[in-house]
């Protein structure tokens, strides 16, 4: 059975690491992780499913599904990039090989330092709670259009409407302005986050396969990963 995803690869190029030379196949299991972590527990079971539902059959642009794509296009897929950005990036510079598990160094020039990256990690997890902020608002001042939004029972997960997880709140940008990993770097470390992503993509061996049994939202709704 097909795992659905939110986005489509081409959005997490577009939305993370366009540039940074990031192979988006490292990123999906973080995709999936951060979707069921963090998108999931604010729709609740019902309406994530509904999302789903709509996706698989190829039927969230049609007439009557509108809030349901803006939900998906606007909203989800502006904030779970972030939040899969966020949980991959402590294991970019390691590889699991045979058992054993190897910390990278760049081989071009010198990575972020551990506060240097722990800092970028917090800077990337408050861009990705504005996000979320963002929509839990549309979904919350539009209820009459997700019925499924307040029809969770028994152990289904109920929509949790805090938007923050690491006590800070990132001042809330102009309408239409358009954060990227790059408004919070300084220079000097644009070079060392370069290599610090490339080294992560040499985790993947040559041989690796992209997942053949994920179903991805995009725009057409259409697209399945092949081998």
């Amino acid at each position: 059975m097909a795992y659905v995803l939110f986005i489509s690869e081409e959005r997490l190029k577009d939305s993370t690491t366009i540039g940074l030379n990031v192979d988006p196949a490292l990123l999906l299991p973080y995709i999936k992780q951060a979707q069921k972590l963090y998108v999931e527990t604010k729709l609740g079971t019902n309406l994530n499913q509904k999302l789903k539902d709509l996706i698989i059959a190829g039927t969230v642009n049609n007439v009557g599904n509108e809030a349901y794509a803006t939900l998906l296009n606007d909203y989800i897929a502006e904030m779970l990039p972030s939040f899969a950005l966020y949980m991959a990036l402590p294991f970019l510079r390691f590889k699991i090989e045979n058992g054993n598990i190897y910390s990278k160094t760049s081989e071009t020039g010198n990575a972020l330092s551990t506060e240097e990256a722990q800092h970028l990690r917090n800077e990337v997890l408050n861009t990705a709670e504005y996000y979320m902020e963002r929509m839990i608002d549309y979904i919350r001042n539009n209820t009459s259009s997700f019925p499924e939004y307040s029809t969770n029972t028994g152990s289904d997960v109920r929509p949790d409407i805090n938007s923050y997880y690491s006590n800070m709140n990132l001042e809330r940008p102009r309408q239409g302005t358009r954060l990227t990993l790059r408004n919070f770097l300084k220079e000097k470390n644009k070079t060392k986050l370069k290599e610090y992503l490339k080294d992560g993509t040499k985790t993947i061996s040559k041989g690796s396969r992209r997942c053949s049994n994920i179903k991805f939202n995009n725009i057409k709704h259409s697209d399945i990963l092949k081998h």
